[in-house]
């Protein structure tokens, strides 16, 4: 980070931060401002887009009901999960994992190592929080508590939104009120979340091979690293002859010899850049993978195959079974991990990289879009499915509190509930943290 972010991000957290000492010091308009601990609350009463839409209650108490199944499946599917990863973290006694770092545990961008911090994110996350809020906040009015507040949250800059229901309203509530009211924030990430997953399929269905000659790797060590070219290049002419694609530049360096300096126009990240690049012989365990033959002189560049990746795009994307489809879910998940550590051939979903430019676009502006669609279908997915689980304050908790408490209190045992939840809040988080720390006693 250069210094002029810094010093900008130091100046917005002290404005930010005599802000809220004046609001709090002068009681400056309570009804409007409020804290949950350093994050200041801008909220209203106003709360009307809730009963406009309440008027459909039939069908929101439908897809509130299904909601609550969904959340529940989630649950189980999530509390088995975690248990089975403590398992076999215990049985496999693995390596610490650079992914599982103490700032890679936190969904922050920039901050966390595989989410990167762009428009796409920044939007996703407030996005997605928004949704979550809208979904408890509707559902409440639909169930007919009063909304008191909705708002928005901010830590120096917006970062979610905020619903109020009344509290002596939910306790008085029949327990199917409350769990519908509890999932509907889940149900609304996991729905949005679907969405934009098959956005994201309809869209990709769009992308076709390019034939420009694309840069896929760079042998280390030979004339084109040396040069300074990077993956991901499009080479646009050699020694001011223009090539169109992989077998004009073998026509050409059919007719050079190793030792030759050449000129090569290559195009990256959509910057222009002239390469001087002398030659070499072909290496004889590569010569496979070379362009031109054995006794002309070589780059060191391995060539992309756009259709290739193409067809692993649509494969990925449309899965015929239901082992494709696992395999195409878990995928999705680790994306991020595996792209911005190199090891993916579709970072262009993820973050800005020069991929696209041997896949054809049909508009502009198609990737920025992507962008957006993918991280909102992996932040809503992964925030409702975290919320699903039956852990204290989060919704799944909530959900696990409510149900516990009704069943008990029909035995006359209703203060048995909370800490039974209580243990089982406690138990959940040793196994999270299992997986995380156990690996470092391993070493």
């Amino acid at each position: 980070m250069e210094f002029g972010w810094v010093a900008l991000v130091i100046i917005c957290v002290i404005v930010y931060a005599v802000v809220c000492w004046e609001i709090k010091k002068s009681n400056f308009h309570p009804e409007i401002f409020a804290f949950m601990g350093p994050c200041l609350m801008v909220r209203t009463s106003r709360t009307g887009i809730f009963d406009v839409l309440a008027r459909f209650r039939r069908t929101f108490l439908v897809y509130g009901t299904l909601g609550v199944v969904v959340v529940a499946a989630c649950s189980v599917l999530m509390t088995v999960m975690i248990i089975v990863t403590a398992y076999l973290t215990m049985l496999i006694q693995p390596d610490p994992s650079p992914i599982i770092q103490p700032q890679n545990l936190l969904l922050i961008p920039g901050v966390n190592d595989f989410v990167p911090s762009t428009f796409a994110v920044w939007f996703a996350l407030v996005f997605a929080v928004v949704i979550h809020e809208f979904g408890h906040g509707l559902l409440s009015r639909v169930e007919k508590i009063r909304v008191k507040y909705t708002g928005i949250l901010a830590l120096v800059i917006p970062i979610g939104a905020f619903v109020e229901p009344d509290e002596e309203e939910i306790e008085k509530s029949p327990l199917a009120t409350k769990l519908r009211m509890f999932a509907a924030g889940i149900t609304n990430n996991l729905v949005v979340g679907a969405i934009c997953i098959l956005a994201l399929i309809l869209l990709l269905g769009m992308v076709v091979p390019g034939t420009v000659p694309f840069v896929q790797g760079v042998y280390e060590g030979y004339p084109a690293d040396l040069a300074g070219m990077q993956p991901g290049t499009v080479i646009l002419a050699i020694d001011g002859v223009p090539v169109a694609n992989t077998t004009d530049i073998s026509t050409l360096l059919a007719g050079t010899i190793p030792g030759q300096t050449i000129q090569v126009l290559g195009e990256y990240k959509g910057v222009q850049q002239m390469y001087d690049i002398t030659l070499t012989s072909v290496p004889s365990d590569i010569t496979g993978l070379s362009a031109g033959n054995t006794t002309s002189g070589f780059m060191g560049v391995l060539y992309g195959d756009p259709q290739a990746i193409t067809d692993t795009l649509h494969a990925w994307t449309h899965p015929e079974t239901l082992g494709d489809v696992l395999v195409s879910a878990l995928n999705f998940l680790v994306l991020p991990f595996s792209s911005l550590a190199g090891s993916s051939s579709f970072g262009m979903l993820v973050t800005d990289t020069p991929d696209p430019a041997f896949l054809s676009a049909p508009f502009d502006g198609f990737w920025e879009i992507i962008h957006v669609l993918y991280w909102c279908a992996w932040v809503n997915i992964l925030l409702g499915t975290f919320n699903a689980l039956p852990i204290g304050p989060l919704d799944g908790g909530q959900m696990l509190r409510e149900g516990v408490k009704s069943f008990l209190a029909k035995r006359g045992k209703e203060e048995y509930a909370l800490p039974l939840c209580s243990v089982i809040t406690n138990l959940l988080i040793v196994v999270i943290i299992i997986p995380i720390i156990m690996p470092y006693f391993f070493r």
